[in-house]
Order: structure tokens, then C-alpha cells, then sequence
């Protein structure tokens, strides 16, 4: 289980309990799953079925502010998934967010066969039709719309412009209670206002915006999506930023990705100023993140935390390098 300071990491007893209050009683074994930073996930094996278990973190584990409920927003993604495409994702069994077993809100799912796509070994026209696939996917997603912008758990906004500006602020908030200071987040700040109108005109729908392929499961050719906890309702252009070249790329150099999810798009995107300057944002928004994320996840010695401050820096760099 991957390193990081906000896992809460239940017994097995209280595990056993929590699946008993559901009905669940002829546990056989119990293992830790995944490599998520975030959250904690345990593999749950009963003579009939697996199951998936996944916990929050502790309700006084620092976190940032878009980060508190996320897990039940995780339960709300899912159920929008599920209901609104025909997306694979996991059926959810039960949730828990009293807090009476464990002292953090929990989850039960369904266990999925397969392992993330960049573990797979797969041959070049397989590894591009998996890719042509999660395109399409993120244009069934883009049809889920919303009459307001921004994290369910932390209210929502008339407008994108709006939106992001809040999402922006709240972070840059946590990094000064920690005692920590941004200045490329008001850099940030400054280039959302500067283009408010083009931020007042983008329609509204549901962005995965964590869309990597460690968060896409391959079985025998399925392809199964998990963890959409970060999702929002807001511009789809920020969910081109895990494709094609990645997070460095500007999204001009996406045409192949661009045109592919055209096909399918209920809204097709163009590659022009204003589409550049919307998906630039979003660039700068994920470093913002990723800048302040690693103060309350690692250690200042730890891979992560350096990993988290070179990809900052870059990005900040493409972004603003368009934006100012």
C-alpha cells in the first residue's frame, strides 16, 4: 500500500464488523488493495465473492478543503456513472458514513478483475484502442450536465468562472494555514479574472479530471473505471490533460486525442485561443494542487513530495507562459 500521511488504516476486526453490520459474515481473508496517496482500500474474500472496501481518512487527517466528503462524492460519482452511461464501473453495495464501526466515512464494492492499464502488457493496436475507448467514455461522461459549476461537497456556482475561482481560492487558503504561502497560486488567481468572459461561456458537465491509467482496470479486453472521487461539474476540456502526451503537453499538440473524441462528443471541442486558454487553466489549477497536496501527504525527503514539486513547476511554466 502506497506511503502517505492521510491513509486511516482500520483493523481487521472493525473490517469484519463493518461488513456484518451489512450482512456479510463468512469472511475468509483480508488484504490491502491498490496504490492510491489518498484514501486506504482493503481486498475482502468470502467463499462466494470478493469484495473492495475503501476508507477516507481520519476526520482530523489534514487534508485540503475539496478533499473533506470526498467520499461521499466518490458514491455520487459512481451512481452518475452508472445511471447515466454505460461505463464499467463497480456496483456499490453499501456505504457507511456514521462513523460508528470506524471513525471515517467507508464504502463497500464491488472487487473488479484486471489491473491498472499502464501494468498491462498489450500489443500497440490493443494499446490504441484502449485509448480510443477512454476518449469515448469521457464523451459519454460530458453528456452528464449540471445548471451549476464547481465540487459537490463544496457547494456550486452560476458559472465556471465562479467555480474555478472558488476551487482556486480554497486551496490557496489551506496552504496558508499550514503556514505555507503560493505566489504562483494568485498568479493563478490573476489569469482567472483576466479571462472571466471566456470562463462565463463554458457549458456545463460532469469533468473526471483523474482520468490516468492507473485509474482504468483491463480484464480480457474490458475496461473498467475507478476512483472518480475528484470529479466536478465543470469544464470538459481539463479532462484532456491526462491524455494523449500528458500534463506538460498544450492541448494544440492533442489534435489525434481532439478529433478521436469528436467523433463521439455531444459538444465537439476545437483547438483555438479560447479553447487553449480554458485547458491552460485547468494545467495550472493541477499544479496548484499537486504544489500543495505534497505539505499535507509527504515528507519533504519522500519521492512523492519531490515528484509533486517538479511537476508543479512545470506546468505552472506551460500555463502561464499562455495565460499571462
Amino acid at each position: 500500500m502506497a506511503k502517505s500521511k492521510t491513509k486511516y488504516i482500520p483493523s481487521n476486526d472493525q473490517i469484519t464488523k463493518l461488513f456484518a453490520k451489512n450482512g456479510i459474515t463468512d469472511i475468509e481473508k483480508i488484504e490491502p488493495l491498490g496504490n492510491g496517496e489518498f484514501n486506504a482500500a482493503f481486498k475482502v474474500v468470502t467463499p462466494n465473492k470478493e469484495y473492495a472496501v475503501k476508507f477516507a481518512p481520519a476526520k482530523d487527517a489534514e487534508v485540503l478543503t475539496y478533499e473533506k466528503d470526498m467520499m461521499k462524492s466518490e458514491v455520487y460519482w459512481y451512481r452518475q456513472i452508472s445511471e447515466n452511461t454505460i461505463i464499467h464501473v463497480p456496483e456499490i453495495y453499501a456505504s457507511d458514513f456514521s462513523h460508528e464501526i470506524v471513525s471515517t466515512s467507508c464504502f463497500i464494492m464491488e472487487m473488479m478483475k484486471g489491473e491498472p492499464l499502464w501494468a498491462v502488457e498489450m500489443s500497440e493496436s490493443e494499446k490504441q484502442r484502449v485509448q480510443e475507448e477512454k476518449l469515448k467514455m469521457l464523451a459519454q461522461i460530458h453528456r452528464i450536465h449540471h445548471d451549476k459549476f464547481g465540487y459537490i461537497q463544496m457547494g456550486l456556482y452560476p458559472t465556471w468562472y465562479e467555480a474555478i475561482r472558488n476551487m482556486v481560492s480554497a486551496l490557496i487558503d489551506d496552504c496558508e494555514k499550514i503556514g505555507k504561502s503560493t505566489p504562483d497560486g494568485h498568479r493563478l488567481l490573476a489569469c482567472i479574472d483576466k479571462h472571466k468572459e471566456i470562463l462565463e461561456r463554458v457549458k456545463c458537465s460532469m469533468v473526471n479530471f483523474d482520468l490516468w491509467d492507473s485509474n482504468v482496470l483491463y480484464h480480457e479486453g474490458d475496461i473498467v473505471w475507478i476512483d472518480p472521487e475528484r470529479s466536478f461539474y465543470g469544464d470538459p476540456i481539463g479532462d484532456f490533460i491526462p491524455q494523449g502526451a500528458g500534463q506538460k503537453t498544450a492541448l494544440k499538440d492533442k489534435q489525434k486525442e481532439i478529433a478521436i473524441y469528436n467523433r463521439s462528443a455531444e459538444t465537439p471541442i476545437e483547438a483555438g485561443v479560447e479553447e487553449e486558454i480554458r485547458y491552460e487553466i485547468m494545467i495550472a489549477y493541477l499544479a496548484l494542487i499537486e504544489e500543495i497536496e505534497k505539505y499535507v501527504r509527504y515528507e519533504p525527503d519522500e519521492e512523492n513530495y519531490i515528484r509533486n514539486t517538479v511537476d508543479a513547476r512545470d506546468m505552472y511554466d506551460l500555463a502561464f507562459g499562455i495565460l499571462e
